[in-house]
């Protein structure tokens, strides 16, 4: 194709594009999956010859290789996100991202043609198809659990929805996109809710009952063993520290640290606050093998120009912020910091670690924008770990998968719509 330049290239694109934002439109969801079969899988008889004549020359440039799973990635997207937002068609978004697993029926007599096959092949392996695929795993009314313990530890992402803004995101930055994400995000917590609250008020039900009896009606919404799950919920809905909850505890001490001197002084009463965790535990001398040195340390070095101003609500949610940071640290860009937070998860449990930080999330509950900002932070610092042991399965990584199933339970007890309070009399 001799003349054809970049410009050429980016043209026809915008023409695929432009059709289909105008066929979402005019088509229904079924019509034009129709349509995108003869488009992607057979690469002929289209019903718009200046579109496929335009999709042949895509694939036959010398820029199809790099750019061409992008381009497939964002015409799903323009189909997927109106589907989601204005039509409810949830389903057909999933048949979208099987169609490309779909065979031709008819053999490639030409090249441009064969050169296409060929590309969509190597989309079904690429990142783009996989954050496609978890993004319509997510969208399933109850995504099944699975004990598997070689299961990828990437495709359980459609599991925590707090990991959605920064797993699923990552090829589709378009407004709409972001839309849904958030109502698939909200309404899968709230499916979650809803299932934790169910079993939680039939394990009351069975602690009382003469003869308990299982029910398959209230499983276990969780990965977690079902001794795990209940130890998470009692910890997190009941008494963390002697008599006193999390938010009681968290209560106290944002009320201690508006008296306190200065800036300095907060953070030795933060130390005091997180390390009684330790203290409460089954293991107390924990925190003098090597934990409470790196908190003294990484609490000194936060912030010291600010050590002698008196304590204000910035301060604290800074302090949160890069708490979360050294303690949910990158594997790669922070390993020292990682092996402490591993060496924590290993010793005193993954309902432990993440009831640790709780206590710093919930410091910043009085300012609905800094919480929601917090949480967003840690969510983002467990994306990251995750994203770095995606090729692992479970068996290699229980720790983080009882991490993640863990902080589920706990933002959904503290931060749902359900009343966990009554959990004390399980």
């Amino acid at each position: 194709m001799s003349g054809y330049s970049y410009q050429h290239f980016q043209c026809d694109k915008e023409l695929l594009y432009t059709h289909l934002l105008n066929l979402r439109k005019l088509e229904r969801p079924d019509q034009l999956l129709d349509r995108l079969h003869y488009l992607f899988i057979e690469g002929k008889d289209y019903p718009d010859p200046d579109v496929l004549v335009a999709l042949n020359r895509i694939v036959l440039s010398k820029w199809a290789e790099q750019e061409f799973s992008l381009i497939l990635n964002r015409c799903c997207y323009i189909l997927m996100n109106y589907w989601w937002s204005y039509l409810g068609h949830e389903a057909t978004a999933i048949d979208l991202v099987e169609l490309f697993r779909t065979s031709p029926s008819t053999p490639a007599n030409f090249t441009a043609t064969q050169r296409l096959r060929e590309l969509v092949k190597l989309f079904n392996h690429s990142e783009q198809y996989t954050e496609l695929k978890q993004r319509v795993d997510a969208s399933e009314v109850a995504h099944p659990l699975e004990n598997d313990k070689n299961q990828p530890i990437k495709s359980l992402v459609p599991r925590y929805p707090y990991l959605y803004p920064h797993c699923l995101m990552d090829w589709d930055s378009s407004d709409l996109g972001h839309q849904v994400i958030s109502q698939l995000q909200a309404k899968k917590e709230q499916q979650f809710e809803q299932d934790l609250h169910r079993y939680t008020t039939h394990l009351l039900r069975r602690s009382h009952a003469t003869q308990p009896k299982e029910s398959s009606a209230f499983s276990n919404p969780t990965l977690l063993s079902s001794q795990q799950l209940e130890l998470s919920i009692r910890n997190f809905a009941g008494k963390a520290e002697g008599s006193k909850t999390y938010r009681e505890l968290a209560q106290q001490f944002v009320s201690s640290s508006r008296q306190a001197p200065s800036y300095r002084a907060v953070k030795q009463q933060m130390y005091e606050y997180l390390t009684a965790s330790i203290k409460h535990s089954n293991c107390p001398d924990y925190g003098n093998h090597h934990f409470n040195r790196w908190l003294v340390d990484r609490l000194e070095a936060i912030l010291p120009q600010n050590d002698t101003l008196r304590p204000n609500s910035f301060l604290m949610v800074q302090t949160c912020g890069q708490l979360i940071d050294c303690l949910i640290a990158s594997p790669k860009q922070q390993p020292k910091h990682h092996g402490v937070f591993v060496d924590l998860t290993t010793n005193m449990g993954a309902t432990f670690t993440i009831g640790l930080v709780l206590k710093i999330i919930l410091l910043c509950r009085e300012a609905k924008s800094n919480l929601l900002a917090v949480k967003s932070y840690l969510a983002k610092r467990f994306a990251i770990v995750l994203k770095h042991y995606e090729t692992k399965v479970r068996g290699e990584t229980e720790w983080l998968v009882e991490c993640l199933e863990n902080l589920m339970v706990a933002f959904s007890i503290h931060f749902g719509q359900a009343d966990f309070s009554w959990v004390n009399v399980l």
